[in-house]
């Protein structure tokens, strides 16, 4: 025991939490039986509660030390939000083993048992690492920035429970009979107390009122609203919107139904924006003669090209099956993950990053009659939604470059163009 006041001080009692040493028993052996006459900072951190005082004294000098499983739902949120394609079980299921930094990010190795399959998924810090002190829990509000803090939360556990090591979610907890004795284990959030309903339940207002989240409270509906928001930007078909994460049927009865105001409201406020945000979303035309100067410094900047691009763009490099892309890793219809652009060419006549060459004209072509085609087999508000910016996109693009238009017209009926859609749009919406 340390000096001081002996058992009485809050300090020597976390000193001998930390030691792994402090349960119950010992607390009733030194302690007076009242709480009334323990200390101010005693029955304070004890809480109002008599009959279970020591339990509760325990549990609390234990949560100045480490963190409980209540005090990680805020990683937990926050990490679901941020990583979509990622389950509950596969985030709880990670070892320390299956979390590598980087020194742009983080690479993860996720689990998922019930489809037995394994994925890895490199997550990036935009601006670059957080520097030397990364390592050390500090870092950005995003993945890697998280997963450091996490780590970092949960080293002093590791350290005095070292059989919990091995894995990334850990708790320090009441054990025992009626929670005689505290012990380091791997954090399940599903006791009563430290699940996510708890968790969302704590928060009071002056009013002693909490928060109004209806029910259920399923962390697992962190993902669907993850989801609701990649539909609303994406837009596109099932197969598009279920990403590598789902079969197209469990997306269709487990998300998609959640999701059609959402998508419908988005698609509706695009389109009251596209009048005003048109000239920054539509594709950029290059003639003959831009095309044939396109490395020439002025040129390339005039359509808002670095000469590195250009340069590429003009080897063919950059060609996305319909048009070019200025840069395929910074898409705005998807996230800004570092990762390429998984919409094209189903959105590249909606992009800002598309620039057309003459060369494409018949392909468009060929798109604007696939669009035709579409209106005969669909409702027309079902058209309007899926289809009617796109046309609109194509007919201000053929009037732009009309003088092209015939050539291109002739070569499509020819033969000598060749439109590669992805499956998901020939077949999503012919049904």
């Amino acid at each position: 025991m340390r000096s001081g006041r002996g058992w009485a001080s809050e300090v020597n009692l976390v000193w001998v939490v930390h030691a792994g040493l402090l349960d119950t028993a010992v607390l009733r052996a030194h302690l007076p039986r009242s709480p009334r006459h323990w200390s101010a900072q005693l029955r304070q951190i004890a809480g109002k509660s008599v009959r279970r005082a020591p339990q509760e004294l325990l549990a609390g000098l234990a949560a100045l030390l480490f963190p409980r499983e209540v005090d990680l739902q805020p990683f937990r949120v926050l990490l679901l939000l941020a990583m979509d394609e990622c389950t509950p079980e596969e985030l709880h299921d990670l070892r320390l083993a299956d979390v590598e930094f980087t020194d742009h990010g983080v690479r993860l190795r996720q689990t998922k048992n019930r489809a037995a399959r394994t994925r890895h998924r490199l997550h990036t810090s935009p601006a670059g690492p957080d520097g030397p002190e990364a390592f050390q829990g500090k870092g950005r509000w995003d993945v890697p920035g998280l997963m450091r803090r996490l780590v970092a939360v949960t080293e002093p556990v590791r350290r005095t429970y070292p059989a919990t090591a091995e894995w990334l979610w850990l708790a320090v907890e009441p054990n025992g009979i009626g929670g005689a004795r505290v012990a380091g284990r791997r954090a399940g959030f599903v006791l009563s107390g430290r699940r996510f309903t708890d968790w969302i339940s704590r928060p009071r207002d002056v009013q002693d009122r909490g928060l109004d989240v209806s029910l259920p409270h399923d962390v697992r509906r962190l993902r669907k609203t993850a989801k609701i928001t990649k539909a609303v930007v994406l837009g596109g078909a099932v197969a598009d919107l279920a990403g590598d994460d789902h079969h197209v049927e469990v997306f269709r009865r487990h998300y998609a139904h959640g999701t059609t105001a959402h998508v419908l409201a988005g698609r509706a406020v695009t389109g009251a924006q596209q009048k005003v945000f048109a000239s920054l979303t539509r594709p950029v035309f290059a003639d003959d003669a831009a095309v044939e100067e396109l490395t020439d410094p002025k040129v390339a900047s005039a359509l808002g090209l670095t000469a590195g691009t250009a340069k590429e763009m003009r080897e063919g490099q950059l060609d996305m099956g319909l048009v070019n892309c200025r840069d395929p890793y910074d898409s705005p219809h998807a996230p800004a993950d570092g990762r390429v652009c998984h919409v094209a060419p189903a959105m590249c006549m909606l992009c800002r990053n598309a620039v057309v060459f003459p060369e494409h004209l018949p392909r468009l072509v060929l798109l604007a009659d696939h669009i035709e085609q579409m209106r005969n087999r669909l409702t027309p508000p079902q058209w309007q939604a899926v289809w009617g910016r796109q046309a609109a996109a194509l007919v201000q693009l053929f009037e732009e470059c009309a003088a092209w238009m015939p050539e291109a017209r002739r070569q499509a009926r020819e033969g000598r163009a060749r439109l590669d859609l992805p499956l998901g749009m020939r077949t999503e919406y012919d049904r």
